[in-house]
């Protein structure tokens, strides 16, 4: 799926510091849903989520982004972290 443009111009801070990583998750809650995948040399807070319904936008971060990110990983656990 193509990355709307107010996605990438909410995540654009990141994309210049650290690349263009912006990922589309899915369907949550009726709204689109994307996030900023951090490389994997990066150590940085919460990744933020991007949710777009309707045209509007709405940035998400701390705990409640990784529960969204979580709603769309099968079988994830603590074990799998590292």
């Amino acid at each position: 799926m193509e990355i709307p443009s107010k996605v990438r111009q909410a995540a654009q801070y990141l994309v210049e510091m650290y690349g263009d990583h912006v990922e589309h998750l899915g369907t949550y809650r009726g709204a689109e849903a994307f996030y900023y995948r951090f490389p994997d040399d990066v150590t940085a807070g919460f990744p933020p989520v991007y949710l777009i319904k309707d045209d509007k936008l709405k940035e998400v971060g701390g705990f409640e982004a990784l529960e969204i990110i979580g709603s769309f990983v099968e079988n994830f656990s603590e074990s799998d972290v590292k």
